[in-house]
């Protein structure tokens, strides 16, 4: 690694540190401890948070850089992911904080596809992604043969090894050795897994309608999946097992209907979240209205994430008075194609729905389709409209 790369991370580190400790940054951690702690956003002094994300091939036309040097290359993903940061932070009226450390990821949300043998690519201009026409089981006999993978070398594993391994030495040479670098975790949902098992996606789908009985045994090895990969985790690093996270876009109405996801999904998130002592958050982008009373079912969810589609006063109704939620914004009418008075609109009728709930509004992740130019600017005036509409 040449002297420069290094000079350029200790300057950032620096300034990622000097931006941590502003009165500003503080404000917003004092607002997220409020929401935490379930304040309804209605009584917070703040209201709800307003926060958005930036997709990374946004960033990367943005700040000019590759994608797939990004996730091969360790001091670049720290640079950059350094510089992101504080772009964000300096940009982004929102109520995002800002703080040390950093986490390492070879290849985004398909670590756990590309572990069980799922073809995954870099494409140049976007993140990495799973070619699910690979089907790793097709019968029962074989997945009751499917061992577990091997922790260090499966899939982009060996590149996750050595790219923690170079953080750390890197944050050394830095003089930020104090600074904590993050593992990946397994994040994707039970079904998720399974669909990466069984290669295209109508393949778990009619699993599920003429083989429930292979269907469940699918359900039951990604779940085990979970509790092995944590497992392992946690030991390598010397850790507790934490709050697990459920990544479930697949979730979705009415491609989960309300019956099949408590025959073939909500037990196995029960069980992981009993194993982890409770989830940091179950997502799904998806509409899940009539789903809602059964995901309550899972005990101990500290955030409860919904797309713009699923009806926000049966969100509130079910979790408002427990668990935190946070709802997205629709991208592009909300956001990309909407007028300040449209966006401005939707943020105060978000309020207004939710003062009962701790409440985050969400818009993102965003990506510029067209003009880079013109859409980062409807990026930042969406979290100015919104600080201005729920100021008290």
């Amino acid at each position: 690694m040449d002297s420069d790369t290094v000079r350029i991370i200790g300057e950032l580190v620096a300034r990622v540190e000097q931006a941590a400790a502003s009165e500003e940054n503080q404000r917003r951690r004092a607002h997220w401890e409020r929401y935490w702690a379930g304040t309804p956003s209605g009584q917070d002094p703040e209201g709800p948070l307003h926060t958005m994300d930036i997709g990374l091939s946004t960033y990367a036309r943005l700040l000019g850089f590759d994608i797939r040097r990004y996730y091969l290359d360790t001091a670049e993903q720290i640079r950059r992911s350094l510089e992101m940061r504080l772009w964000h932070f300096e940009h982004l009226d929102d109520e995002s904080p800002i703080g040390a450390g950093i986490g390492i990821n070879p290849i985004g949300c398909v670590l756990e596809p590309s572990m069980l043998g799922v073809p995954c690519e870099y494409p140049p201009d976007l993140e990495p992604w799973a070619l699910h026409d690979h089907v790793i089981v097709e019968t029962e006999a074989e997945l009751d043969a499917l061992p577990m993978p091997d922790f260090r070398t499966s899939g982009a594993m060996p590149d996750a090894f050595r790219m923690y391994d170079e953080a750390q030495h890197l944050l050394e040479r830095v003089g930020a050795s104090h600074w904590h670098v993050g593992f990946p975790a397994p994040i994707r949902g039970i079904l998720g897994l399974a669909q990466a098992l069984r290669g295209p996606h109508e393949n778990i789908v009619w699993d599920m309608i003429e083989r429930p009985t292979f269907a469940d045994k699918l359900m039951a090895w990604a779940t085990e999946f979970r509790i092995w990969f944590a497992q392992e985790r946690a030991k390598f690093l010397g850790e507790e097992i934490g709050l697990g996270h459920i990544g479930n876009d697949e979730v979705t109405v009415p491609y989960v209907s309300p019956k099949v996801y408590e025959r073939f999904m909500l037990p196995w998130e029960i069980k992981l979240s009993e194993f982890h002592g409770g989830l940091s958050c179950w997502h799904s982008c998806g509409t899940t209205t009539p789903l809602l009373e059964l995901i309550r079912r899972i005990p101990n969810v500290h955030q409860f994430y919904t797309g713009p589609w699923t009806d926000v006063d049966r969100v509130v109704e079910v979790f408002g008075d427990e668990t935190p939620v946070m709802i997205a914004v629709n991208t592009v009418d909300d956001v990309m194609a909407a007028t300040p008075e449209a966006m401005a609109s939707k943020v105060r009728w978000l309020a207004e729905r939710c003062q009962t709930a701790a409440l985050q509004i969400r818009g993102g992740a965003m990506n510029a389709a067209f003009d880079l130019e013109h859409d980062v600017q409807q990026m930042i005036r969406w979290c100015r409209v919104a600080r201005e509409t729920l100021a008290r």
